[in-house]
């Protein structure tokens, strides 16, 4: 734990491939430049694509789903999905560390504690941003991608990737851009994702094993640990990724070979369990914890309300004293009440860290990218009704 020096710094910055991006100036300590990344990435990820497609008259031309330009699954893996994990890198990380920063901010570790919480910083920092991470994100890479080439049924790839011939499958210029450059640096992105989620899970399990003082009675109904759900809101653009990368392929099906969008009912409904699962699941390593301090505070603050109560009723309804508006103000009514609403807080305390409105939320917005297809199972005769009874 000789790491302290380090725990002042963010932990939630960096992971693949950052390191090369700081190599080659994309990347600096003050500006993370994420337009200009996002950009870069387009450049690189799909503009080859378009320019190899033209070239050789699959950009819009062929018809069916070959074309490179209706393609919906490549337009979302290569167009939407990679500055769509750029920027999320700017709108979830200051969350995530402003979330890391408040365990001790708040004085929820106490200071026996501060070293583990160190180590937890800097270990993090150092797991984030270590090379061997890098290396084997770009590997494993190359090797998912051969995989998927090796099991995807070549019937299955729109035409624009190249050609059956009498010995096999011949690779397109955009197909070989593809498998050897966009698809490969997709995928390195996505393995920077799922990294950083693993070590926020990390992070949350060596908090969990803290001494935290946890307070049963907060107002927030999660003994103190309600600000950690604001991880939900910073992991929205993540969702918003996951249904993208789902609905692509779904809206060829859809657009293209005519499948009825129902059929594709469970897979939707996979995509919002996996994203609630990926992005919420981390949060309830704190279940035991709070249950623990449920029912301890129950069982404290609930027998001494129990003691107060017996001396209210004691001194004011046995005892023989008048009840009038003189005596309705005096201290004896006020601290009741106040007792009271502390321990109300106290059995209207939650086990789950989070509302449900915001797992909700990011479901919604996992789903929001099968907004098209849900409308292209309704009649357009029905959506013209509808839009007309706006307007008339």
């Amino acid at each position: 734990m000789s790491d302290a020096p380090h725990a002042d710094r963010p932990p939630f910055e960096g992971g693949p491939p950052s390191k090369l991006l700081r190599c080659i100036g994309l990347i600096r300590d003050d500006r993370p430049q994420v337009v200009r990344r996002a950009l870069i990435a387009i450049a690189v990820m799909w503009l080859p694509l378009v320019v190899l497609a033209g070239v050789r008259g699959d950009l819009i031309g062929r018809g069916g789903w070959n074309p490179f330009l209706a393609d919906f699954g490549a337009q979302a893996r290569f167009l939407l999905v990679p500055p769509l994990l750029i920027f999320a890198e700017l709108f979830c990380m200051a969350r995530l560390n402003g979330i890391a920063a408040h365990f001790r901010r708040a004085s929820l570790v106490i200071e026996s504690d501060y070293p583990r919480y160190d180590y937890a910083v800097s270990s993090t920092i150092r797991l984030m941003n270590a090379t061997w991470v890098e290396i084997v994100a770009f590997v494993l890479a190359y090797i998912l991608v051969a995989t998927l080439w090796i099991v995807q049924p070549i019937a299955d790839l729109p035409g624009w990737h190249g050609l059956h011939t009498g010995s096999g499958f011949a690779f397109s210029p955009a197909g070989w851009w593809a498998a050897l450059v966009s698809l490969p640096l997709l995928v390195v992105l996505e393995l920077g994702w799922l990294w950083r989620l693993c070590l926020w899970t990390r992070f949350l399990w060596l908090m969990n094993g803290l001494s935290l003082r946890l307070l049963a009675a907060h107002p927030d109904h999660a003994a103190g640990l309600r600000f950690v759900e604001y991880s939900l809101r910073a992991f929205l653009p993540l969702g918003f990724v996951i249904g993208v990368l789902a609905a692509g392929p779904v809206l060829n099906l859809v657009v293209h070979q005519n499948v009825a969008p129902l059929q594709f009912k469970f897979l939707i409904a996979g995509t919002a369990i996996l994203a609630a699962v990926v992005l919420a699941g981390p949060l309830l390593i704190f279940i035991h914890r709070l249950l623990e301090e449920q029912n301890r505070g129950g069982s404290a603050y609930g027998t001494l309300a129990l003691r107060m109560g017996e001396q209210f009723e004691d001194r004011w309804f046995y005892s023989g004293v008048r009840v009038n508006k003189e005596v309705l103000s005096v201290s004896d009514f006020s601290s009741t009440t106040d007792l009271y609403s502390i321990v109300a807080n106290v059995y209207a305390m939650q086990i789950l860290p989070f509302q449900l409105k915001n797992l909700l939320l990011l479901i919604a917005v996992t789903l929001l990218p099968f907004a098209p297809i849900a409308l292209l199972s309704v009649p357009l005769e029905v959506i013209l009704q509808k839009l007309a009874g706006l307007f008339l």
